[in-house]
């Protein structure tokens, strides 16, 4: 099976963990992909799915610590992006679990894969050159 998404250089931020935490997103939405397309997945989608949530939490933990480590000026509306998408994974979540047959799956896959072109393409970005230029003084 081809990849739903694939990593390229155009997402890498440079900053080792960020790349770390987004090429596993990038796998675990492939895999979430993957399972839909080969059955229906409606069995696996709850653990899936909660993973899925689980790792985005703490992916914006730890790109909130970094930013707030290096002092990034946007912080705050930054986590508020953040917060809008935990919201709208959790609303899905919630729908899935209350009716999993009549669940929009490929609403849930489309709305990943443009939450993780848009937020690492442009959001991430955007504080970029800020966090590589404060680690770089830190070196």
């Amino acid at each position: 099976m081809s990849s739903f998404l694939v990593w390229s250089e155009e997402y890498a931020t440079g900053v080792e963990m960020i790349d770390g935490d987004h090429q596993t997103l990038f796998m675990m939405v492939n895999a979430l992909h993957d399972a839909l397309e080969r059955d229906g997945a409606t069995d696996q989608l709850p653990h899936l799915f909660e993973r899925l949530s689980d790792y985005v939490n703490g992916h914006f933990g730890r790109e909130e610590t970094l930013m707030r480590h290096c002092g990034y000026p946007e912080l705050d509306a930054h986590i508020g992006k953040h917060d809008e998408l935990e919201k709208a994974l959790r609303k899905m979540l919630v729908e899935f679990s209350v009716d999993p047959t009549a669940f929009p799956t490929a609403d849930l896959m489309d709305f990943l894969k443009n939450w993780l072109s848009n937020h690492v393409l442009k959001s991430d970005m955007d504080y970029v050159p800020f966090v590589n230029e404060h680690l770089a003084s830190e070196a």
